[in-house]
């Protein structure tokens, strides 16, 4: 099969998809070109005094319909086509689009008058646009075919060879013009032809070059960003083995393993050990961000939305009852419909927010979380009656490392991290997060916070969102998270 790719687009993304959109383009402008032409024909007979011959109205009327036939068939293949180089695919499209609109053009020109058509100017619009899609062999090839085929029509009309369809109305003669004006015009048509075709070629050549400048460009950035993280996740692992020990140790001494000691040390020993919990804390969230982003998501799970939240919420069994909280989950779907996603992310989302409502409610609190869908997205709202979220702060909540200004730091330990990572997450699986403080659940001294979030059922990733990671490094990432 002809090759029309060129090599640096054969696996770009952007490009089938620029493709896609330009060949939808022709589809809405040949309906557009169809009305036009019967426009032409009504307007021509009944306000321009252009008497049509039977023949003309016959042959117009008969190509827009043809027009409108296979542009039908074009719209209905197009959501089929390809985006492989080796198959058929969008701009193999694009050229039949273009051999078939030439050739309609062609016969209109030649039922109108051939060089006295007022259609004839579009030939340089087709080779305007060709070269804005197709390679420049292929269109310079067919702007030396018009031009032959356009002289052609001329001498064979001049001689008489072939009939002549001038439009009655526009001249008085059969031939209005001598042959050096005929020579003279075909040879400037297919100059302007070439010409147009050089222009449109050299603008499309140095799009794609900057194209593919900026697309290296992203990949270096990409593999430097890959480089930082893992660099990142180095240097954080390294951190955390030494904390992890001195937990360790204040945990021996606490407990007595060590001796006995008095109780202002153990208090300062609780202290610390409280410390190094946030620090071990902190340490998780970096690594969990850095690896989300080395991270290719796979949209291979089938996630039970309503059985993930209830496994969740039991893992905060203890600590819901040590404050007697009322949860309750109210799936408003009319169907309990899988989502396809993937189940760590997930879990890491909704875990993250269900405990933060938790951690920030008071004894006696309730927690409400609401499932129910909007078009092809579900939407998950969670929720509290805790200490809400200064208004001047909302905005800054999904920031890395902030934690809002009411949050009494001796109760609750955080290193400011769990929203950034929950956000970053949800932006990657298309969704997206709104939070909301006072919540539906305010009372007097507890504004409450609500978080809202909404992921589409089925999003589809691309080379875009993603970096490419191997089976095995994908597996061992997500069982460190």
């Amino acid at each position: 099969m002809l090759n029309l790719v060129p090599d640096w687009a054969q696996h770009y993304g952007e490009f089938w998809k620029a493709i896609r959109i330009r060949n939808l383009w022709f589809i809405r402008l040949r309906y557009l070109a169809a009305i036009i032409l019967l426009g032409f024909l009504l307007t021509g007979e009944f306000l321009l005094d252009l008497d049509f011959t039977l023949r003309q109205t016959v042959a117009i009327s008969l190509i827009t319909f043809l027009i409108i036939l296979y542009n039908i068939a074009i719209q209905a293949v197009r959501k089929y086509v390809s985006a492989d180089a080796k198959s058929f695919n969008g701009l193999h499209l694009s050229l039949i689009q273009m051999i078939l609109d030439l050739t309609a053009l062609m016969f209109l020109v030649h039922f109108t008058g051939t060089l006295e058509s007022p259609l004839y100017m579009f030939f340089i619009f087709h080779m305007i646009i060709g070269s804005l899609i197709l390679p420049g062999y292929i269109v310079y090839a067919a702007a030396g075919i018009i031009s032959c085929v356009f002289a052609l029509l001329t001498f064979l009309q001049r001689y008489n060879v072939i009939e002549n369809h001038f439009i009655p109305g526009l001249y008085t003669g059969s031939r209005p013009h001598t042959l050096t004006y005929d020579i003279l015009f075909v040879l400037i048509f297919g100059i302007m032809l070439f010409i147009s075709v050089y222009i449109a070629n050299k603008i499309a050549h140095q799009l794609y070059k900057r194209e593919q400048e900026l697309r290296s460009t992203l990949e270096r950035l990409d593999e430097a960003e890959k480089t930082k993280q893992k660099y990142t996740i180095g240097i954080v692992h390294e951190i955390k083995t030494p904390i992890t020990a001195v937990h360790s140790i204040l945990e021996l001494i606490k407990n007595g393993y060590l001796g006995p000691i008095s109780e202002p040390v153990e208090q300062k020993i609780i202290r610390a050990e409280i410390r190094t919990e946030e620090a071990l804390e902190l340490i998780k969230n970096i690594l969990s961000i850095s690896k989300l982003r080395l991270l290719e998501i796979r949209l291979k799970d089938l996630i039970n939305i309503g059985d993930a939240l209830r496994n969740i919420i039991d893992t905060y069994s203890e600590m819901i009852n040590e404050k007697s909280l009322k949860v309750i989950i109210n799936d408003r779907r009319e169907e309990d419909k899988p989502v396809k996603s993937d189940k760590v992310l997930f879990e890491l989302i909704f875990s993250n927010l269900i405990s933060n409502s938790i951690k920030y409610s008071e004894e006696n609190g309730i927690v409400e979380i609401h499932v129910y869908e909007e078009a092809d997205k579900f939407i998950i709202e969670i929720s509290d009656s805790g200490i809400g979220i200064p208004q001047a702060e909302i905005d800054k909540i999904f920031d890395q490392f902030y934690r809002a200004t009411n949050i009494n730091r001796t109760l609750h330990e955080g290193s400011g991290m769990g929203l950034a990572v929950v956000k970053e997450i949800i932006v990657k699986l298309g969704g997206e997060i709104i939070v909301a403080s006072p919540s539906c659940l305010e009372s007097e001294g507890n504004p409450g916070t609500t978080f809202r979030i909404g992921i589409p059922y089925h999003h589809k990733t691309t080379e875009n969102d993603i970096f490419e990671v191997n089976d095995e490094e994908y597996l061992n990432n997500k069982n460190n998270f």
